[in-house]
C-alpha cells in the first residue's frame, strides 16, 4: 500500500497540495478547487478554506499553516482514521459522523472493558480496529441528509459494505463534484482488505462467523450508488485520488462477484446449509437469477465401527475395547464419552487429540482429561492456544485452558492397539489446526482433517481463520498433503458421521478454482502480496490478553509475518499510555520473504495505574509501501 515515500509540494489554483505516496512516484493528481488544501499519508488530509469556515476530510493537514477547522468530517471509525481526525478535535473542530456511530466513537472505553470477556466465544468476526479512546460526536449525518456552507454544497450518502455503518460526503463546488469515501474504494478499483466484508447474512440465516464477504451485497450497492452521483474525483481516505470513477467502481464490482462466484463454487457450507440458503448469499452479490455454480458432493459412505461419531468428536474403540478421542466441544460430548467407558464401550479412554482450538472441539477438552483420566494430544500451532488462549485472538477461542498438552511435531508418529497415527500440521479451516492420519490393517486409511473439507468443497468461509492464500501454507499445503495420502484413503470432517474422498479431477477442479481465486484477490487490492489483506493477523500483539499488577513488568511481543515475496524490514512503534516506562518504543527487526519475525518490549506499569483494561497499540512501518497506524492491540488487564 503506497502510502510512504518523500513528499513535494505542488500550487493548483491557489490550493497548495502536499504529494506523497503514489502521487509523489508519478500518478497524476487532479486539480483541486483553490482553497483546498489536500496532503495523502497513510491516511489523507484534506482541508477546505472558506470564508464562513474551515472544513476537514479525515483529518486536517498539520504542516498545512492554514489553522484548525471548524468541522472534521468522518466517513466511518476505523482506529487509524479516527485518531487521523483527533486532533482536529482537540482544538476545537465539530466531529461529524455517521449517525449509527456515535455510541461507537463516545464510548470507546466502555466497549474494551467488556471486550476482555467478550473476546471468548466470539464467533461475531468483526474487525477490532476500532478506537481506544471515545471521540464524541457532535454531528451525526444519514445519507440524504445535505448542507450548504458558501458556495459548497455537501450531500451524505449511505455506503455501507466495508464497515456497517459509512458514508460518503459528495461536495459540489464550482461546478465540479468531489466524494469523499472513506475506504469504500481506492483509485485504480482497489480496497485495503477482504477480511472487513465478513458479517452475518440474516436472509439465509447464516451467522457472522460464516459469513465470507457477507457485506459484499451492500459495498457493491454502494459503489453502484457512488458511481451513478457521477463525481468528477473521488478522494479515499487512502492513497492517490481517482478521476475515473466510473471504471474504479466497474473493475472492482465485477472482481468481486468473480470473486464471490468462485467462492461458492468451492464451498463447503453447501454440505450444511444445502443449496436455497447457498443461492440467496449468491444472488445478494451477484444479482437476482445469476448463474450459481455449487460443487456436487464426492464420493461419501457411513463410517466404520471403529469410528464413533458424537457431535464434534469422533471415537476410535481398539480391537480389544480401548478408546481414544479426537476433540470434546462440550458437556454432552464428554458426558457420550464417559458413558462409553460406564457402559463397556471402551475399556478407559487412553488419549485425546485436538484438530484445532474452535470451541465446538475444546471447551470440554480439560475436563475430559481430568474426568477421564487421559493426555491430551495436539500440534505444536494447536497446543500452544489450548494452554494459554488468553494470549490469542482467533475466532471461537474458549477462555479454558487445557493444563498440560502433549505436543506432536508435523510428521511425528505414534502407535496405539493395531492403530498407526501420523500427526500433521494441517492450516485449512484456520491456521491453528491439526489433522491425525490413522492407519489399520484391516482398512484403507482414514484421514481425520478437523473441520476443513467437506464433500461439497473447502472452510474457507470465514477470513479471521488465516486462510492464507500460499504456496507454502494455508489450504495450497493442505490440498499437497490430500495429494500425498495412500491411495484410496478416506477423509473425516468432525461435524460429518461419513468418510468421503475426492477423485483427482475433483481435487483438481477445487485446487485450480482456489487459484484462480487467489489470482482475482490480488487484482483487487493495492499490496505486493494478497495474504495482507486476507490475514488480519500478519502484524500482531503477543499476548493479545495479559493481567498485570502495578508496577510490574510486561512482556510484549510484535508478531510479524512477511507476507511479501522480498525481504523486508518492519518498524514498529508501541503506543505507551502516558506514565508507563518501557524499553525502546520502536523497534526495527528484518525479516527474509515468507518469513516471520517478531520484536520484543518491556514496559513497567506504574504505581499509580487504576485497574481496569488498558489498550495497548502499535504502528507497524515497512519501507515506501506499508504505514499501519495503530494497527494492532493488546489487551492489559490491571489488577488492583
Amino acid at each position: 500500500m503506497n502510502f510512504r515515500s518523500p513528499h513535494r509540494m505542488l500550487f493548483f489554483g491557489g490550493g497548495m497540495l502536499l504529494i506523497t505516496g503514489a502521487a509523489a512516484l508519478g500518478q497524476e493528481t487532479p486539480p483541486l478547487p483553490e482553497g483546498w488544501y489536500f496532503s495523502p499519508g497513510p491516511i489523507n488530509r484534506i482541508q477546505i478554506n472558506l470564508k464562513e469556515g474551515k472544513l476537514a476530510f479525515y483529518g486536517h493537514p498539520e504542516d498545512s499553516n492554514q489553522g484548525p477547522p471548524c468541522k472534521v468530517y468522518l466517513t466511518h471509525n476505523r482506529r487509524d482514521i479516527v485518531e487521523t481526525a483527533r486532533g482536529a478535535v482537540e482544538q476545537g473542530a465539530s466531529l461529524v459522523a455517521p449517525s449509527g456511530l456515535v455510541d461507537a466513537l463516545g464510548k470507546a472505553e466502555e466497549f474494551w472493558q467488556t471486550w476482555w470477556e467478550k473476546r471468548f466465544d466470539y464467533y461475531q468476526q468483526q474487525a477490532t480496529r476500532l478506537p481506544v479512546r471515545s471521540l464524541p460526536v457532535k454531528l451525526a449525518v444519514a445519507g440524504g441528509e445535505t448542507e450548504e456552507i458558501g458556495q459548497v454544497k455537501i450531500t451524505v450518502l449511505d455506503t455501507p459494505g466495508y464497515t456497517r455503518d459509512a458514508v460518503t460526503y459528495l461536495l459540489e463546488s464550482d461546478g465540479k463534484r468531489y466524494a469523499f469515501c472513506g475506504d469504500l474504494m481506492m483509485a485504480g478499483g482497489k480496497v485495503p482488505d477482504f477480511y472487513s466484508f465478513q458479517d452475518e447474512i440474516r436472509e439465509a440465516k447464516i451467522g457472522g462467523y460464516h459469513g465470507y464477504g457477507a457485506r459484499f451485497g451492500p459495498w457493491i450497492a454502494s459503489l453502484q450508488k457512488l458511481a451513478a452521483a457521477k463525481p468528477d474525483v473521488v478522494i479515499p481516505a487512502r492513497g492517490p485520488m481517482s478521476k475515473d470513477v466510473a471504471g474504479d467502481t466497474s473493475r472492482l464490482i465485477n472482481g468481486i462477484r468473480a470473486a464471490y462466484h468462485n467462492y461458492l463454487s468451492t464451498n463447503a457450507l453447501t454440505w450444511y446449509f444445502k443449496e436455497e440458503r447457498m443461492r440467496i448469499c449468491g444472488e445478494r452479490v451477484l444479482g437476482k437469477g445469476a448463474a450459481i455454480d455449487l460443487m456436487p458432493y464426492c464420493e461419501h459412505v457411513d463410517l466404520p465401527p471403529w469410528c464413533q461419531h458424537i457431535g464434534t468428536t469422533k471415537l476410535l474403540v481398539s480391537n480389544d475395547g480401548y478408546g481414544f478421542a479426537l476433540d470434546c466441544g462440550g458437556a454432552p460430548a464428554l458426558k457420550s464419552l464417559q458413558q462409553a467407558v460406564s457402559d463397556g464401550l471402551v475399556k478407559s479412554m487412553e488419549g485425546l487429540f485436538v484438530t484445532h482450538v474452535h470451541n465446538d472441539h475444546t471447551a470440554a477438552v480439560a475436563e475430559a482429561a481430568a474426568a477421564l483420566q487421559c493426555p491430551v494430544y495436539a500440534v505444536p500451532e494447536v497446543g500452544e492456544v489450548l494452554e494459554n488462549p488468553g494470549a490469542w485472538f482467533l475466532p471461537g477461542v474458549t477462555a479454558k485452558a487445557v493444563p498440560e498438552v502433549v505436543t506432536q511435531p508435523d510428521g511425528s508418529t505414534m502407535d496405539w492397539r493395531g492403530f498407526h497415527f501420523t500427526f500433521r500440521f494441517f492450516p485449512g479451516q484456520m491456521w491453528n489446526h491439526g489433522a491425525l492420519l490413522v492407519e489399520r490393517p484391516d482398512h484403507k486409511p482414514v484421514f481425520f482433517i478437523g473441520d476443513s473439507f467437506a464433500p461439497s468443497g473447502i472452510d474457507d468461509y470465514c477470513m479471521m481463520n488465516r486462510n492464507l492464500m500460499r504456496p507454502d501454507t494455508g489450504f495450497l499445503s493442505c490440498f499437497r498433503q490430500l495429494r500425498q495420502l495412500p491411495e484410496g484413503s478416506w477423509l473425516v470432517n468432525q461435524h460429518i458421521p461419513h468418510l468421503f474422498r475426492f477423485t483427482a479431477k475433483e481435487l483438481d477442479g477445487l485446487e485450480n478454482r482456489y487459484l484462480k481465486r487467489a489470482e482475482i484477490l490480488s487484482g483487487l487490492v493495492p499490496w505486493d502480496d494478497v495474504n495482507y489483506a486476507i490475514d488480519e493477523q500478519w502484524a500482531s500483539l503477543f499476548p493479545y490478553g495479559q493481567e498485570a499488577k502495578v508496577g510490574s513488568k510486561l512482556r510484549i511481543e510484535a508478531r510479524l509475518w512477511n507476507h511479501s515475496q522480498t525481504d523486508r524490514t518492519f518498524s514498529v512503534r508501541l503506543h505507551l499510555p502516558s506514565g508507563w516506562n518501557g524499553s525502546a518504543n520502536t523497534q526495527e527487526v528484518r525479516i527474509g520473504a515468507r518469513e516471520r519475525g517478531k520484536a520484543t518490549f518491556e514496559v513497567v506499569l506504574p504505581e499509580d495505574c487504576k485497574p481496569g483494561i488498558t489498550v495497548l497499540t502499535a504502528d507497524i512501518l515497512s519501507g515506501p509501501d506499508i504505514e499501519q497506524k495503530e494497527f494492532c492491540e493488546s489487551l492489559v488487564k490491571i489488577l488492583p
